[in-house]
């Protein structure tokens, strides 16, 4: 949240998400306060776990051109391959997984674009009918009511401050929530286009299989124990897919966090 001072000061918005279309002032930069907390080495930590599962099922899918070279030449040994290959990206899996990440379905996609959406013209429109500061507006020292009593001018300052206050609050309320949703729908993103390229992979890793298994009479074929262990190998990374969490990320467990 975005504080506020004494009732007799309140400040100028400090938004964390400028309006489209303008910048944050550099004074509103959050300064650096020191050492980094437990939470922040937690969240970097998961955050570089993700990062190297998802080189992981990169560096599987670099091989493809490889792969489909040996299918050709060495179906036995290529068959292999993709059973080593397949035990790389279930390790994958498992290593995004325990960092938080999750297998977002095409549902809970949806519904995190709509709240985002719906959260920052909610943000924008509070934004928009903030009142003008108390200042702003005239009514200090004697410009209101033309040299009105004292008591009069510091009665109608009073109320044009808690007025300011009160809209101000109702737009950071709505501004931080935008933040949020806004970060999880960023770490949505990530999950899913994390889980498509390991999808991808195993659909690379079965069209070699097919292409080894149609040529059966190659004098280098797989027999029935190589095909066992690779079928073991796929059907784990399969299971491992299907055994992945479903559902909204949960920003204390990825990796994100918003920034007051």
């Amino acid at each position: 949240m975005i504080s506020l001072t004494s009732a007799s000061a309140p400040p100028s918005p400090a938004w964390r998400t400028p309006l489209r279309g303008q910048s944050r002032p550099v004074g509103e930069a959050s300064p650096g306060l020191g050492l980094p907390s437990l939470s922040d080495l937690r969240d970097a930590q998961r955050s570089l776990r993700k990062e190297m599962a998802a080189r992981k099922v990169q560096a599987v899918r670099e091989r493809r051109d490889a792969l489909m070279l040996l299918v050709k030449i060495e179906p036995r040994a290529a068959l292999r391959m993709t059973a080593e290959l397949a035990k790389e990206l279930k390790s994958a899996v498992r290593d995004y997984v325990e960092a938080g990440g999750k297998n977002v379905t095409d549902g809970e996609m949806a519904m995190l674009r709509r709240d985002a959406k719906d959260a920052r013209e909610a943000a924008d429109e509070a934004l928009n009918r903030l009142p003008a500061e108390p200042e702003e507006a005239g009514i200090a020292g004697g410009e209101a009511g033309g040299g009105a009593a004292p008591a009069i001018v510091d009665a109608e300052m009073k109320r044009a401050r808690l007025a300011y206050a009160a809209a101000f609050e109702v737009a950071d309320t709505w501004d931080e929530r935008a933040d949020r949703a806004e970060a999880l729908l960023g770490v949505a993103v990530a999950d899913r286009g994390f889980f498509q390229q390991v999808k991808e992979a195993i659909a690379e890793l079965k069209e070699a299989r097919e292409k080894i298994r149609a040529d059966w009479s190659h004098p280098k074929a797989p027999d029935r124990n190589d095909w066992k262990e690779a079928d073991k190998e796929m059907a784990e990374l399969e299971k491992a897919i299907d055994m992945a969490p479903a559902g909204t990320p949960d920003l204390a467990s990825t990796g994100a966090s918003v920034q007051a």
